[in-house]
């Protein structure tokens, strides 16, 4: 259970604690993409070299062996290999130049509902990326004609736009944020737990190890019980990043000590632009409305 972002941590909590969700694959997300852009992808001019493909011979195609997958699989340079081509293959399968170079429409309408948002970086120069869970509204969403299958791929969008535009330097991580103020167990519907799932699935295996801590701020008593129990499970490397902070003042406190109060919002105490309002924000909402 490596690298998942926080709301997809939770879903993982709640459900080692309960029946497993189905996972479903990618068809419908490749169907919508279309191969033709894909096909001339540098990912998909990577994946044709094979599963032998060697370091060199990626690299000359312009996708060499990332360090994160070498340090997901502890300094094994044949397995980090093996993962990176199989993750090659995916990325072709799904388009991932062409997902960026396409206008996404759905993401004015899901930002509201589901607020997630790469912010200033912490003390130590690291983006942050912020989600607020307890604003997230599954209903809300459905009024507007929204599917499950859109709120998969918005997440694999937003996931592409953060490690092929805001942070492509395969060395770079970022501190992740989850703030659960006014959070409600109910807005964790089935449907939404089952899309956590799918997303957890992608980040673990083709996204590992690129968050360097979480952050659950704001955090209902239940989430330290319930992380508790599958602790054990948890690598770790992984268990270190992880810190749970209950009440307000509190949560306050440990994000002046993460992140100087001229890159935090306002509405954290800080002197900052509110989220939403970051460069890469603005720049990625420009992705959304006209593409690359």
């Amino acid at each position: 259970m490596r690298s998942a972002t926080l709301p997809l941590l939770l879903a993982a909590l709640l459900l080692a604690l309960g029946p497993r969700l189905a996972r479903q694959g990618f068809r419908r997300l490749v169907q919508r993409q279309g191969g033709g852009e894909a096909e001339a992808s540098l990912s998909c001019r990577a994946a044709e070299l094979g599963p032998e493909a060697s370091k060199a011979e990626l690299e000359a195609a312009g996708r060499p062996l990332p360090h994160y997958m070498v340090e997901a699989e502890d300094g094994d340079e044949a397995k980090a290999l093996a993962r990176w081509v199989d993750t090659l293959r995916w990325r072709c399968d799904v388009g991932d130049e062409a997902i960026l170079a396409k206008p996404h429409p759905n993401f004015d309408l899901i930002t509201p509902h589901y607020p997630q948002f790469l912010h200033l970086p912490d003390r130590q120069g690291r983006l942050t990326y912020w989600e607020l869970v307890g604003r997230l509204d599954q209903r809300a969403m459905v009024k507007k004609g929204l599917t499950p299958e859109d709120l998969f791929e918005h997440y694999i969008w937003s996931t592409f736009f953060t490690w092929d535009v805001a942070a492509r330097d395969d060395v770079q991580q970022v501190t992740v944020i989850a703030d659960f103020e006014d959070f409600q167990l109910s807005v964790l519907t089935p449907t939404v737990l089952k899309v956590f799932v799918r997303v957890a699935k992608v980040l673990r295996t083709h996204f590992p190890a690129r968050e360097h801590g979480i952050f659950i701020i704001n955090a209902p008593p239940w989430i330290e019980r319930a992380y508790r129990v599958v602790r054990p499970l948890i690598s770790q490397a992984q268990r270190d990043k992880v810190r749970v902070i209950q009440g307000r003042e509190a949560s306050l406190e440990a994000l002046h000590s993460l992140i100087d109060p001229a890159n935090l919002p306002a509405s954290y105490g800080g002197s900052g632009p509110e989220l939403g309002r970051s460069p890469l924000e603005l720049l990625k909402k420009e992705l959304a409305t006209a593409g690359a």
